[in-house]
């Protein structure tokens, strides 16, 4: 048994190394011991769809035909979701800030229904004083389910992430909903990276230790023990090393949003629903006096207390509604340099750094940043500029 690990292991780490070439040395996990094997360089392809991945070597799940990324405007999430969970065969972990897809909801079911054991944590709010009929469903059907608020009772549990077999793990803006899948843009990243899933996965047990009961409006609310960090910040992002994953509440994501922004050296391209936080909104004004390229997409109907400091620097300011009358420009991402991607739950706000149980990625695998720019240009260029009227 242990000799079939130890090649397993080998296996996956010498498939890696091909895709390692244009990635800093410390972004890679154990690649010392690989050096030679970087001498292959090769020019990525840019992606026009979706990219999918073979089964991994190194893990239970198996996700051959699951894109990447998805973002909603082109790719429906639901079926993608139901042939997730549906693939899944030991563990199933959920955290979702609200559900409304009865199709994954019914993949939950049927995943728990073959033995596989499957916890979800929802949002406190979108349980009491109403309960929506697909969370309703869940509790009814006797799922392993928890509520949660956000710091001291207060906020929100604002994550839309799963942990599939502890092996694969699905995050990013898109709640399960309808209205992520047919009214807003929004995305999705499908993450194998070892690291980052025993982050979440660390994370998850953090956020079900303090869960409390769906019946009960009134349950007490248990102790937060310390929050999970990254133990090997290694996303060499221009020499300066940032963590693979951070989690709110206070968890130091405000912070090392603007310490990223700060080291960015020609361009700033941001995505977002919400941001009023004066620290990163500050790193962005400073980008923009040092000369770099700094574009900002916000949603349309999304406070924004810094308009008047943003024009005065002759930041390109747009704003986007959503993809019909009530939908939203959902994402929360940003691409740095082209090189550096910034992607999770996390509205750059205040709420989001001091109350709310948030999560954020930040990665420089070129697979995922070169299709997230792509995004971003495309989202840039249906947006109105700022100051010109509605449609």
């Amino acid at each position: 048994m242990k000799k079939a690990l130890h090649l397993s292991a080998l296996i996956f780490f010498s498939f890696s190394s091909l895709f390692a070439a244009d990635i800093p040395l410390l972004e890679t996990v154990r690649y010392q011991d690989l050096k030679a094997a970087q001498d292959i360089t090769f020019q990525l392809p840019v992606p026009d769809k979706p990219v999918y991945t073979p089964a991994p070597v190194f893990g239970r799940y198996d996700s051959t035909g699951i894109p990447l990324y998805i973002f909603t405007e082109t790719t429906r999430v639901s079926p993608v979701l139901v042939k997730v969970i549906d693939s899944v065969r030991s563990t199933l972990d959920v955290a979702l800030y609200n559900l409304q897809l009865s199709d994954a909801a019914q993949a939950l079911v049927r995943a728990r229904s073959r033995g596989v054991k499957v916890r979800v944590m929802i949002d406190y709010d979108h349980v009491f004083p109403t309960v929506g009929k697909d969370i309703k469903y869940l509790i009814d059907s006797g799922m392993d389910l928890k509520v949660m608020k956000g710091r001291g009772g207060s906020g929100s549990m604002h994550n839309k992430y799963a942990v599939f077999d502890g092996t694969a793990l699905q995050m990013g803006s898109a709640n399960w909903t309808s209205s992520a899948e047919s009214s807003s843009y929004e995305n999705m990243m499908f993450v194998y990276e070892a690291p980052i899933i025993r982050g979440y996965q660390e994370n998850f047990e953090w956020m079900w230790n303090q869960g409390r009961s769906p019946l009960v409006a009134a349950s007490p609310i248990p102790k937060a023990g310390p929050l999970p960090v990254d133990p090997n910040p290694s996303v060499n992002f221009n020499g300066v090393l940032f963590p693979k994953y951070i989690f709110s509440p206070r968890g130091g994501t405000e912070a090392t949003i603007a310490k990223a922004i700060d080291a960015a050296r020609s361009s700033v391209d941001v995505a977002m629903f919400t941001l009023t936080s004066r620290p990163i909104m500050e790193a962005v004004l400073r980008a923009g006096s040092r000369g770099l390229k700094v574009r900002m997409t916000l949603h349309a109907g999304s406070k924004f207390p810094f308009y008047k400091e943003t024009m005065a620097r002759r930041i390109a300011l747009k704003f986007l509604e959503g993809r019909v009358e009530k939908g939203l420009m959902h994402n929360k991402f940003a691409v740095l340099d082209g090189t550096l991607l910034i992607n999770g739950a996390f509205n750059w706000s205040d709420t989001a750094e001091q109350i709310n149980a948030e999560n954020t990625i930040f990665t420089v695998v070129p697979e995922y940043v070169t299709p997230y720019l792509q995004e971003y240009d495309k989202l840039f260029g249906m947006a109105r500029p700022a100051g010109s009227p509605r449609p």
